[in-house]
C-alpha cells in the first residue's frame, strides 16, 4: 500500500487478514486508509468506524479516520476525530498536525501555521517542518518559509530532506516545475507519502501538468474529486 501502490493487492491481503481475524482492529484501520487513498471514502469511513469499535482506546485509529472525512469535505467531523486522538493521548503530536492539515484542505492555510508549530513543539518528525514551510509560503510569508526550510534540513536525516518534503516547500513557494520534479524523485525512491497525491488539496495546482497525470497513472490513483462542502 505505502511503497508499491498496489491497491488491488493490498485489498486482497487486508480482506484475508480480516477473514482470518475479524477482530483485528489495525487491519480495519489500515484498510480504511488504503480505501481513502483510492477515493473510496464511504467504505473507508466504515472501516475506520469498525476499527474504533474494536479498539476504542487507540489514538492512531481516529487519526487515520481524518483523511477520508477531510477529503469528503467533512472538515468538522475530521477535526472531531483528531480531537478524539488527542484526548486518548495528550502527548501525541499528530492531532495538532492534523488540525493544521485539515485547515489546509479547507482552504484556511494561515490557520494551519500555529497548529504545525504546536505539533513541532510536541516532537513531531521532520515532515511537520515541511508542511509548516508550505503554509508560510502559501500564506505569502516567503522569509519564514525559507527559514523553516533551513530547520527542515537540520531535522532531516543527514541534513537531506526527502523529495516529498521538498516538493511541498517548492509548491508553497510557487515553483511548480521543481515541485513536480521532486514528486518524480519521491516516486523513484518509493516514498510512503505518495498515496496522498490523488486527493490532497495542496497538489491541485499541479494537476494540469502532464508529468503529474503520468505519475498518478503509475500510482494507479485517480485525481481528486471536488469536496462536498464543510
Amino acid at each position: 500500500m505505502f511503497y508499491e501502490y498496489d491497491w488491488a493487492g493490498c485489498e486482497v491481503a487486508f480482506r484475508r487478514a480480516i477473514a482470518l481475524n475479524p477482530s483485528y482492529a489495525f487491519a480495519h484501520d489500515q484498510f480504511g486508509l488504503g480505501l481513502a487513498f483510492q477515493g473510496r471514502f464511504e467504505e473507508s469511513v466504515a472501516e475506520s468506524r469498525r476499527a474504533a469499535e474494536l479498539d476504542p482506546l487507540s489514538p492512531q485509529i481516529p487519526m487515520d479516520a481524518v483523511f477520508a472525512l477531510a477529503w469528503q469535505g467533512r472538515y468538522q467531523a475530521a477535526k472531531e476525530q483528531a480531537a478524539r486522538a488527542g484526548q486518548l493521548d495528550p502527548t501525541f503530536f499528530f492531532p495538532p498536525f492534523a488540525y493544521g492539515w485539515i485547515d489546509i484542505q479547507a482552504g484556511k492555510v494561515a490557520d494551519a501555521i500555529p497548529q504545525f508549530r504546536k505539533a513541532k513543539a510536541m516532537g513531531s518528525p521532520a515532515f511537520a517542518s515541511a508542511w509548516l514551510a508550505y503554509a508560510h509560503a502559501a500564506s505569502g510569508d516567503r522569509a519564514s518559509a525559507l527559514s523553516e526550510l533551513e530547520v527542515l534540513k537540520k531535522l532531516s536525516l543527514r541534513g537531506s530532506p526527502t523529495p516529498f518534503d521538498l516538493a511541498l516547500v517548492s509548491l508553497g513557494l510557487g515553483d511548480r516545475a521543481r515541485a513536480v520534479s521532486y514528486l518524480e524523485q519521491a516516486y523513484a525512491q518509493d516514498s510512503q507519502w505518495l498515496g496522498w497525491l490523488g486527493n490532497d488539496r495542496v497538489f491541485d495546482p499541479l494537476r494540469s501538468d502532464p508529468r503529474v497525470a503520468a505519475l498518478l497513472r503509475k500510482l494507479r490513483l485517480a485525481p481528486r474529486r471536488a469536496a462536498a462542502g464543510p
